[in-house]
């Protein structure tokens, strides 16, 4: 009445709070009120409807309108039982409409809530049936894909938190509900009141004492609803004295004219029924207008329902989102902590819906914004760590380049030390002998070419001297002149290494006094020189010797170094072209490679028996060199050049298989950088991916404000419902229309906000399809270039295994025919004596094992650092593909969702 119906009380529910002895045992107070309240969520209040009475049908079919005896009795007993109810101001009727609206709007929302609430807790029972002891069969049937403890727990947690939710707002309905009671009696007993207090019976409707007849017009009684008269006292059934006053004019008129004043006065008093009642006609109206807001009421709460189910959807879709993302984030966590466990060993911990649980309050879809960020802190944490490593790799490698040239800095002195020596000697015994090659514009070939020709001079000049002593005696003091020369370039030459040795020797004292470790430059092989070994023939052919196999290794160190620079720098700027091209043609060279290769192990093997065949030869030589001296000595001779000319013949091959095995590197530093543009695109497709995933956000958001707006529009038509039902046969007549023209204004406006919010609504659906496909696109994009990725990887890899093999084999087979090499220079001709002879051939021996062990050291030094250089290239590049699979097809940020959510 008067804008507040009466609530209705759930199923046995009387107002008081229920107790386990109302219902089973096993029942606890708060899940019986859950019962209750839920039986009645459904059902709607049937207002009472009785044909009996059409201008109430709002009434109990056993009450009879027009029975003038049962009305008289209906209304005397309600004016003396509301006798002594209160009457309030007009203020306290306007705050208690106010407590009575409030009230009924949160009961209303409770009522919401708890519906969604049980339809939760019932999906949490049955997924806790599933995983139930019982539930077997329907487990089997879902293919046993999560483990059996772990979600068992995790349903009876979930079911517990449900029931404990319905509980909660069962016990606060039951609450709201008690309070709402109370405005409503106040207000009940106030309209009562007034309306007792403004109720007399008048005299019109009183029997006259003097009269047989009835003064009730048409036997009707007086109505309870005369506003037209009041009374200042409580009591109405006292008599009108007013009407019922003593006329002593009247015992002064005649006895005719006294009956005709009374039947004018009766006369006047009647009643005449019109022939329509007009509120009949506007209670049709309403009754009209009330059955069409319902229908318009019962069609909205079916789209909202439709929505609320769209709702479940997208709740579950998100669910699922977050644990993918917890999935991705856990991988990159463990991804991060192995590649540098000490930095990482304390990396944050992933957020969890587990962890922080939905019963804090989050709801599916909270969880996403922390997860993606920290996603973004988990990449930008591995880049981090790749960044370190290359700038690492970089600074070794540009040390061992710094250290490569320092050394060959030093090699450039010392042959230009020893060019100028020899060239002073030289000079000294012909004055138009050319001078050493300028130390700032020549290199080091020039230098090494400058002393191979001296040296070559130097033994055309022992060979002339010993023609010369051979042939006469007279040309003794000659020999003695060469001899001196020849002492002299050796005392130059010891006096040059102890010169280096002492420099040596001062640069590690200062680095042992600054606490560092002894440079490898400074442990080189030339510690094993004695500076004061005595001069010898034969020591001084090995000490040049062993000058230049160092120049030509160091000039060949020098050349790998500058094509290993070339091919890192080419690695990192080389521009792609077509892959699958550059690969056949890589392979293509690499068979090549292989041909060549056998066909110099042939060769090799030609060499080696002519060279067997000429020691053999040698030998002969040697024993008949006592008969015929100077002509073995001049075979001896030819044979060694004979054995030169093959040896450099088989050098220039050995070159041209390193230039081919040179452009096979190159091609597979072109398969890297292919590489790099596959990955630059793939990093590409990933941020095309993270904008659709924030448009997709956005759009997210976009929905759950239109959610809010629909809410907020049932609550409002909820309102608009309860007020109309509170209206309906409680208000005066005169307030009847203004209400109805007020509901219908409602109407139309929540009509067509109903409407606008479908339109945006279908809308954001549409683009949320659109994003869907684009996400979908974007993905099978991403796989492609991962796949074309893989393949080009595993091509690099095998080339650089095959490139590896050669590599090494070509180094044993250079490495041995050096030996041999070695071997064959060290070998000096017969003196004229055998104890001479001998002697020259035991030192020449040691000379020559020991320059063979110490080349053997340096070079399987060398290899071994170029081996460790290239296991820790590779070992980068195997963590750089394990980070980049990480982020591979199955770890995508977010999954495609389905069209509806």
């Amino acid at each position: 009445m008067n804008g507040a119906g009466a609530q209705k009380a759930p199923a046995g529910h009387d107002g008081r709070r229920p107790s386990s002895a109302d219902g089973p045992s096993h029942f606890s107070a708060g899940k019986m009120l859950v019962e209750s309240y839920t039986s009645v969520m459904g059902e709607s209040d049937k207002p009472l409807y009785n044909p009996m009475n059409p201008d109430h049908p709002q009434s109990s079919v056993i009450v009879d309108l027009k029975d003038p005896i049962q009305v008289h009795l209906l209304t005397e007993t309600a004016l003396s039982d509301s006798k002594e109810y209160e009457i309030l101001s007009q203020e306290e009727v306007d705050d208690l409409k106010k407590q009575i609206q409030s009230l009924s709007q949160r009961v209303d929302q409770t009522k919401a809530n708890l519906a969604i609430q049980a339809k939760y807790r019932d999906a949490a029972i049955s997924m806790a049936k599933l995983y139930s002891p019982t539930g077997s069969k329907r487990r089997s049937l879902l293919g046993n894909r999560l483990s059996g403890g772990d979600s068992a727990r995790e349903a009876d947690v979930e079911r517990q938190a449900s029931e404990r939710r319905c509980e909660e707002l069962a016990a606060e309905l039951f609450s709201l509900e008690k309070r709402l009671m109370v405005p409503q009696r106040r207000l009940l007993q106030h309209t009562a009141g007034i309306l007792q207090m403004t109720h007399r019976a008048s005299a019109k409707t009183q029997k006259d004492p003097t009269s047989d007849t009835d003064a009730r017009p048409n036997l009707i009684p007086g109505s309870p609803e005369s506003l037209y008269t009041y009374s200042n006292g409580r009591n109405s059934l006292e008599p009108a004295a007013d009407d019922f006053g003593f006329d002593e004019a009247s015992l002064y008129l005649p006895l005719e004219g006294f009956d005709g004043q009374q039947q004018g006065r009766t006369r006047n008093n009647a009643i005449q029924i019109p022939t329509k009642s007009p509120g009949r006609e506007q209670q049709n109206q309403l009754r009209e207008e009330t059955d069409r807001l319902r229908q318009e009421n019962a069609r909205l709460l079916a789209e909202i329902e439709e929505l609320r189910n769209d709702g479940a959807e997208r709740v579950a879709v998100l669910s699922e989102t977050e644990r993918k993302m917890e999935d991705l984030n856990n991988n990159l966590r463990e991804l991060i902590i192995s590649s540098n466990p000490t930095k990482y060993s304390n990396f944050q911990i992933p957020p969890s819906a587990y962890n922080n649980g939905r019963g804090s309050g989050l709801e599916p879809g909270d969880l996403l914004g922390s997860q993606l960020t920290y996603l973004g802190n988990g990449l930008a944490a591995a880049l981090e760590e790749q960044n370190v490593k290359d700038t690492e790799f970089a600074r070794v490698a540009d040390a061992e380049t710094a250290a490569t040239k320092a050394t060959l800095a030093q090699a450039e002195g010392i042959m230009q030390t020893l060019n100028r020596q020899v060239s002073e000697m030289l000079q000294a015994r012909e004055s138009d002998y050319p001078s050493p090659p300028d130390s700032s514009a020549s290199r080091l070939e020039d230098q090494l070419n400058y002393l191979q020709d001296a040296v070559a001079t130097i033994q055309t000049e022992m060979s002339r001297a010993a023609e010369i002593s051979s042939s006469s005696s007279a040309n003794k003091q000659k020999t003695d002149q060469v001899e001196t020369v020849l002492t002299g370039l050796w005392d130059i030459i010891q006096a040059g290494y102890a010169d280096i040795q002492q420099r040596k020797a001062e640069r590690r004292k200062v680095r042992a006094d600054k606490g560092l470790d002894p440079d490898e430059e400074d442990m080189s092989a030339d510690e094993a020189i004695d500076p004061d070994e005595p001069y010898s023939l034969q020591a001084f052919s090995a000490k040049v010797q062993w000058l230049y196999a160092q120049a030509t290794s160091l000039k060949d160190q020098k050349s790998v170094l500058k094509r290993q620079i070339k091919q890192q720098r080419e690695l990192n700027n080389k521009s792609s072209s077509e892959k699958d091209k550059e690969l056949m043609q890589a392979t293509e060279e690499l068979k090549t490679t292989r041909s060549m290769l056998d066909s110099v192990e042939r060769e090799a093997k030609d060499a080696q028996e002519k060279l067997a065949k000429a020691l053999r030869d040698l030998d002969i030589v040697q024993q008949t060199s006592a008969n015929n001296e100077s002509a073995s000595y001049e075979q001896a001779r030819e044979q060694l050049m004979e054995r030169d000319n093959m040896i450099a013949q088989l050098q220039e091959n050995g070159e041209e298989l390193r230039k081919e095995l040179s452009r096979v590197e190159d091609n597979v530093t072109l398969v890297g950088g292919q590489l790099e543009d596959a990955l630059r695109a793939k990093n590409l497709a990933e941020t095309r991916m993270a904008g659709l995933e924030k448009e997709l956000k956005e759009k997210d958001e976009e929905l759950e404000r239109m959610n809010g707006m629909i809410i907020e529009l049932k609550t409002e038509a909820t309102i608009a419902k309860a007020e109309l039902e509170g209206a309906y046969g409680s208000r005066a007549q005169r307030a009847a229309e203004v209400a109805k023209v007020t509901q219908n204004a409602e109407l139309t406006e929540l009509t067509a906000q109903n409407q606008k919010l479908r339109k945006e609504l279908e809308n954001t659906l549409k683009e949320l399809e659109l994003i869907t496909k684009e996400t979908i696109a974007a993905t099978k994009e991403k796989l492609d270039i991962e796949g074309q990725l893989d393949d080009a990887v595993a091509a690099k890899t095998s080339l650089e295994g095959e490139v590896d093999k050669l590599r090494d084999k070509l180094n044993s087979e250079v490495s041995k025919l050096q030996e041999q090499l070695d071997a064959e220079k060290l070998k000096v001709p017969p003196s004229p004596g055998v104890n001479g002879a001998a002697q020259s051939r035991a030192g020449a021996a040691m000379l020559s094992e020991q320059f063979r062990a110490t080349m053997k050291e340096e070079r399987r030094k060398f290899q071994d650092e170029m081996k460790e250089e290239q296991a820790k290239r590779r070992k980068l590049e195997d963590e750089l593909r394990a980070l980049r699979r990480t982020q591979g097809p199955g770890k995508s940020p977010l999954g495609p969702l389905s069209p509806r959510s």
